[in-house]
């Protein structure tokens, strides 16, 4: 199947399981709406509200001043901007329906807050499991942008593995098309664009996570969390092309032995 086929096939599959695909669609979802009601609730003080709200298992004797300290940290006017963060919802067949939802709301004083929550229970009836609101010194976008201002070797270094893994097996993979003889040509050709043991950047922290047991598709990987979140770059080890131009790197020299 080509590219150009899969992508609208994938965002129908998205959209038949309710992933909001963008902006305007996370804002539309029960959760989001649930949540901006919640954040202006606790803009206003309306504590009464929200206890109403908590689920029975989050409710202890120190909740209230929990929420005015949260309320506090929250500017006394209204919103001006949403951006999406996060949205999943989970279905248990002997469990109630769970959702975690983020939103990133951004105030007219140039302030910035995410504002998290896992809900419980159907729309209509959600039921608050937790909450969390968290000050931001930027709009997650600017804070997660895929830039090298800033960046340190380890950045400049993961980007040139990532492209040299990336061109290797794209390399690897036109040599295989190219060289007559092989025998299971379409076997070497997707073995050439494979490469195991993922290592991971998350760009905006620096963080590096490796995953011995993972693959990539062209030995490279590059992707965000969610909506607005940190980009990550990841390159494997080339093993399907290394292997390849290795065992072949005297096939062209040589007469056809069958294909």
């Amino acid at each position: 199947m080509r590219l150009g086929a899969l992508i609208p096939l994938l965002a129908c599959v998205l959209s038949a399981c309710g992933v909001p695909q963008t902006p305007e669609a996370f804002n539309k979802t029960p959760e989001a709406q649930f949540l901006r009601v919640v954040v202006d609730k606790l803009a206003v003080r309306e504590f009464a509200f929200i206890e109403s709200q908590l689920d029975p298992k989050l409710v202890e004797p120190d909740v209230r001043s929990a929420l005015e300290r949260t309320a506090a940290a929250l500017p006394a006017e209204a919103v001006a901007a949403v951006q999406p963060v996060a949205w999943r919802v989970g279905v248990s067949t002997n469990g109630p329906r769970t959702a975690t939802v983020a939103a990133e709301y951004a105030y007219p004083s140039s302030k910035w807050f995410v504002v998290s929550a896992q809900l419980t229970g159907e729309a209509g009836s959600f039921r608050i499991l937790r909450l969390n609101v968290e000050p931001l010194p930027a709009p997650m976008a600017q804070l997660n942008a895929f830039t090298f201002q800033g960046k340190g070797a380890m950045h400049y270094a993961f980007f040139l593995f990532t492209l040299s893994a990336f061109a290797l097996s794209v390399y690897a993979f036109v040599q295989c098309l190219r060289t007559k003889g092989i025998r299971r040509k379409w076997l070497w050709a997707i073995f050439t664009l494979l490469g195991f043991c993922a290592f991971t950047l998350n760009w905006s922290s620096g963080a590096v996570s490796i995953n011995p047991l993972s693959f990539n598709l062209f030995s490279a990987g590059f992707g965000r969390a969610g909506w607005v979140g940190p980009w990550g770059l990841t390159f494997c080890i080339p093993i399907g092309a290394i292997v390849f131009l290795w065992k072949h790197r005297h096939v062209a020299n040589t007469p056809p032995i069958g294909g």
